[in-house]
């Protein structure tokens, strides 16, 4: 994209975004500056702070008018409450209106990801939303938090004016990339590329080793990328080849779409501790595990 100031990249992740920047249109042979944007969030009611991560959870406030203004970020109307460290801890005091994993929904071509699903466990008079609007949410607040800071006086800073780079997993499929575009869009946002995650963490450490990876590599290996995720395993094969004398790096492989990540993780531990404290006659406390959506998600994996 011409013109614009900055370059960006957001991960777009399943338990916390990211969001990293740098000045576009450097001098050539100037190393770029790339920082991390500090997002505003709340982390207790009524009070703002600035941090790297911001959670993948999504509150969904009531009539509470007070609630509503306790938990609202800088820039975020008061019915939409996105989120925040706190909300992620806490669940605002309503865990069954906080949504979690969108990310892994967006993916699960079991369900319609189109319509209001979640949060999977909440009472009928909760509102739900889609998966697609759950993501729109979080870019949302991403986009009202870097205008707020970034662009205040100056239209031509503000986010949806910048050349966006947007991750997804490699497994994402054809259906799963478009409806992350069509989150993208409804955040307001329009100038941006999808990169697929591994790729974007190769590409990482291509940059942190400099000219020097070029001896790191030869001509004929194989370069398996593992990414771990909160709510997938995304297996990327880049081969090593030649071309035109010079070095060229080919993505020549990506695993199936795996729902194994993190979550599954925190669940199978959680349900493993319960059934060893039953066996021992200790009392469970239903919610310790049970909350917003996360039971859902682990059901839906078929890792029970």
């Amino acid at each position: 994209m011409q013109d614009c100031k900055y370059i960006i990249g957001v991960d777009l992740g399943t338990t916390h975004c990211v969001l990293a920047y740098t000045q576009a249109g450097a001098p050539e042979g100037e190393q770029p500056s790339i920082q991390v944007f500090r997002v505003s969030q709340v982390s207790n009611p009524g009070e703002l702070r600035a941090r790297p991560l911001l959670p993948s959870f999504v509150f969904l406030p009531g009539l509470m008018t007070f609630l509503r203004e306790a938990w609202r970020s800088p820039g975020v109307p008061s019915n939409k409450i996105s989120s925040s460290e706190s909300l992620r801890a806490t669940g605002g005091g309503a865990s069954h209106r906080l949504v979690s994993s969108a990310k892994s929904w967006l993916c699960n071509s079991g369900v319609n990801r189109t319509e209001p699903l979640l949060p999977w466990d909440s009472p009928p008079e909760v509102r739900r939303i889609s998966p697609v609007e759950a993501s729109a949410r979080l870019l949302e607040h991403l986009r009202n938090a870097w205008n707020h800071e970034m662009a205040a006086d100056d239209a031509e800073a503000r986010l949806e004016h910048q050349d966006i780079y947007l991750t997804v997993p490699a497994s994402f499929d054809a259906v799963a990339r478009e409806l992350t575009v069509q989150a993208a869009r409804l955040a307001g946002l329009e100038h941006f590329t999808l990169i697929e995650e591994p790729q974007a963490a190769f590409y990482a450490w291509i940059e942190a080793l400099g000219d020097q990876w070029r001896k790191a590599v030869h001509v004929g290996e194989s370069i398996l990328v593992c990414d771990v995720g909160g709510g997938t395993t995304d297996l990327s094969l880049i081969q090593v080849a030649e071309e035109d004398g010079e070095l060229a790096l080919r993505r020549i492989a990506v695993g199936d779409h795996i729902l194994l990540g993190g979550d599954n993780m925190d669940l199978s531990l959680a349900y493993a501790i319960r059934t060893k404290l039953a066996k021992q006659g200790t009392n469970w406390m239903p919610g310790s595990c049970e909350g917003s959506g996360t039971v859902a998600g682990w059901q839906r994996n078929g890792s029970r």
